[in-house]
Order: structure tokens, then sequence, then C-alpha cells
């Protein structure tokens, strides 16, 4: 997972993350991180496969308080050389059918930067609509951009 991590942020201005973000990470903290996913039952990590190379995740967390338990947030990262081929479609898709199956997430939420025209085209697809903005959330190479918040209630 993260040597397909570090090849996702390569070529990938529309991610917060970095590869230098990405070096701060062990192989210890990621498998501290997959058991954290496997004992919470409103958190999930999903992976696409193509000839058994790891070309994109996705995870899911809710709110960790009682008040704010029904919705959560996501990421996801799509290997360059895979994405525009329907692999981003299929993981939000597979996120969107666990969490109709799931007792307690009621709401999806995402950011998204505002020039990514091509993630807020697939999100509008599947129905998700803009909350709200965050003003300059991101700043790179002197540029700001803001994020865009988008939820789908299930």
């Amino acid at each position: 997972m993260l040597m397909a991590a570090s090849k996702a942020l390569v070529d990938a201005p529309y991610m917060l993350s970095t590869a230098e973000d990405l070096k701060k990470l062990s192989l210890e903290d990621m498998q501290r991180e997959l058991e954290h996913y496997s004992t919470n039952q409103n958190y999930i990590k999903l992976v696409a496969e193509y000839e058994n190379e790891l070309v994109g995740a996705i995870d899911f967390r809710n709110g960790n308080k009682e008040k704010i338990a029904h919705q959560g947030s996501f990421a996801m990262t799509v290997l360059p050389q895979y994405r525009n081929h329907g692999v981003g479609r299929v993981l939000v898709e597979s996120l969107i059918t666990w969490a109709r199956n799931n007792e307690t997430v009621e709401k999806i939420c995402l950011e998204v930067m505002e020039d990514n025209h091509g993630a807020i085209q697939l999100y509008k697809s599947l129905n998700f609509v803009e909350e709200g903005r965050k003003a300059k959330a991101v700043k790179m190479e002197g540029r700001y951009q803001d994020l865009i918040m988008m939820a789908l209630f299930i």
C-alpha cells in the first residue's frame, strides 16, 4: 500500500498528501492504521487491483463522536496510468454500496479542489451535491485553491 501510494502521488496535483508526507509513514504506521480500520465497523478501506497490482484505494471514516457518527468522509487515490478509466467510479460506487448496508452511516462527505473538474463531475454524476467551500484552503506553488465540500445522503 505504501508503494502504491507513492506511485499515486506522482503527477497528482489534486491530492492533499505529497510524497514528502508519505516518507514520514513507516510500515508499522500502515499496519496500525489497517488494524484500526479492521476493528471499526464504520471505517472501510477498499482497494482496486489490476493484474495483482494495487491501482487505487478509497478509505472512509465516520465521525468519532455520537452526534456525528452518522456521517463521515473519504479520500481516494488512483495511480496516474489508471485515471480516467473508471477505477475511481467503481471505488466510490463500492463505498456507496457499503454505506447503504451500514446501519450507522447516513451521509458520505468529501472535499475536492475547485480545479479538479473531472472529480467534481464524477461526484455530481453519483448525486453528490456541493454543501459549501473552504476558501483558499490549499496552497500550491504560491497559488490558492478552494476546497469544495460535497456530500451524498444515502
